[in-house]
């Protein structure tokens, strides 16, 4: 009996460095290398005139929702009024409201998200120019809404943060520089 067990396990490890030798085998290092088609990329973006307005409208995706009492301060987090547990949106204004919020808990923040918005605005700036399939016109027109995007832009910072910076150019990623 104990003999019987011990082939067995000597034939199942057996069988088993075969499976991985053989797996192994008949993998191949290029075919881990393949790069996908149809990757999204810049250049991509602005080949064609559709794909130049779905970029458009991405700049125009970070305009902020007014009405919405979770995200705009101006509407919940003052004194004005007050509601009853548990609160039908976020509870984040109201913890502004009830003198929560400090330098270190920073709530309803929306720096990165507008410095996101500058910088797809930007990207559309420089490269609305390489799309061959629309007139000089349309191209003028769209990119007159994104400066004046990227000018709301700045002037929601300027209004919820004080003095900026502004954001005239992306900068490259070779302007990368280590700090000693």
């Amino acid at each position: 009996m104990k003999h019987t067990n011990t082939l067995n396990i000597r034939r199942y490890l057996q069988w088993c460095g075969l499976c991985i030798l053989l797996f192994s085998a008949a993998s191949c290092k290029k075919f881990l290398d393949v790069v996908p088609d149809n990757v999204a990329t810049i250049d991509n973006a602005f080949t064609m005139r559709a794909e130049a307005e779905k970029y458009l409208f991405t700049c125009y995706s970070y305009l902020p929702n007014s009405a919405d009492l979770s995200t705009n301060p101006a509407l919940v987090a003052g004194d004005e009024f007050w509601m009853v547990r548990p609160y039908s949106t976020s509870e984040t204004p109201w913890q502004v409201a009830q003198g929560f919020q400090s330098a270190n808990n920073v709530y309803m923040s929306t720096w990165g998200w507008y410095y996101k918005a500058l910088r797809d605005c930007n990207i559309f700036l420089e490269n609305i120019h390489k799309v061959v399939d629309m007139r000089q016109s349309e191209v003028d027109r769209w990119s007159a809404e994104v400066m004046f995007l990227k000018a709301y832009y700045h002037w929601l910072l300027l209004r919820q943060y004080g003095p900026v910076p502004v954001i005239r150019y992306n900068l490259p990623i070779s302007q990368h520089r280590r700090r000693n």
